[in-house]
Parts: C-alpha cells; structure tokens; sequence
C-alpha cells in the first residue's frame, strides 16, 4: 500500500511503500522491483532506501511525460492505493574490496546510490566514496541537502553535484558540464 507520496521537485515524488502486515522483503542496496501494471506491463523502479531501514520501500519517481505510471503517480495515486510488483532484482550492489567508490548518477540514478550509501554507512565502510550527481538545473538535485550532510559526517564521502545547463536564476558557483567529463577530469587515470 501506498503510504506517502512527497514532491521533493516539480518533476519528482518519494514514492513509500509498505507491505502488508508481517512481510519483510530482503534486498540488498542497489536492487530494484518493477512495478506491475494492470495490463501486466513492468517499471522499473531501484529502492532508495539502505535494507533494514524501515518495513517500507522508498521509490523516487521522476515525471516522463506521457508515461503511464508517473502520469499515474503524479496526477490520480493516493494513500492507501495498492501495488504490484516482482522483486527484488538487478545486480548493482557494492561489492567487498578496499578500493576507492566512484558514484556517478544523473538524475533519478540518484535513488540506487542513495540505497548503497546509506547501507555503507550502516555497516560502517571506510571506503573513501564519491558521489558525481548529474542534473540539468539546481531545482533537480532533489535530495542535495541530504548528499551534503552526509560530506559533512562522514569524512570519507565526497559530493560534487554538476549541472549540464545551470539557469542564470541557479547563480550557480559549482562545477557545469556533463557529469562523467567532471569526474574524469578529477580522475583521469580512469580513462586508461
């Protein structure tokens, strides 16, 4: 059952789930569930929030115009709606190792690594960890406060958000372009 929908940007909803009564899903940070539409049809959506968290699932869902379900999402869903799906799934997960992480994510692509950073932080990783998040304009880094926080407690994560096409109103000082050009730039031995 549906039990929030929150706007955290015009185009976006933190979209919370909970299961019925005694159901627990087991996933590990990174996966996804897709959501079963009436007709069968799938969506695929990556938890956002860390295993264990909560009896809840966190979903970001970003408006598509014209989709079905973000349509649905954000024009007729309410509490206490039900849904469907299969999960979980996919492979995105953190692997053991002593290596640096790179993190990089445009857009919604925000959520899987929300899941695996806060699961890292829980399980107390010393990994030195950065985070290169890719959006067109300040208003869509929806979750920006929550990424500096977490530079700011943890000394081994780094946030640097990059907009491809800051509006003058951003008066924007950080880094511009295109995400991967930027964490390239600060890590070009990657490009070997």
């Amino acid at each position: 059952k549906v039990t929030q929908l929150e706007r955290l940007a015009d185009d976006l909803i933190r979209l919370r789930i909970a299961l019925p009564e005694g159901d627990h899903i087991a996933f590990a940070a990174g996966q996804y569930i897709n959501i079963i539409l009436p007709d069968g049809q799938r969506r695929a959506y990556s938890f956002a929030n860390a295993p264990g968290a909560s009896a809840e699932i966190e979903l970001h869902v970003g408006l598509v115009p014209g989709g079905r379900f973000t349509g649905h999402v954000f024009n007729n869903m309410q509490v206490g709606d039900s849904l469907r799906f299969e999960g979980p799934l996919g492979k995105f997960v953190l692997h053991e190792s002593d290596r640096p992480i790179l993190f990089v994510a445009g857009a919604t692509g925000f959520a899987p690594v929300k899941s695996i950073v806060e699961d890292a932080f829980q399980r107390g990783l010393r990994r030195p960890m950065w985070l290169y998040w890719g959006v067109r304009q300040r208003a869509n880094l929806y979750l920006a406060d929550l990424a500096e926080q977490w530079q700011r407690e943890h000394d081994n994560f780094h946030f640097v958000p990059v907009l491809s096409e800051a509006a003058e109103s951003d008066a924007w000082q950080g880094r511009q372009g295109l995400v991967h050009e930027a964490m390239l730039a600060d890590f070009p031995a990657i490009k070997a």
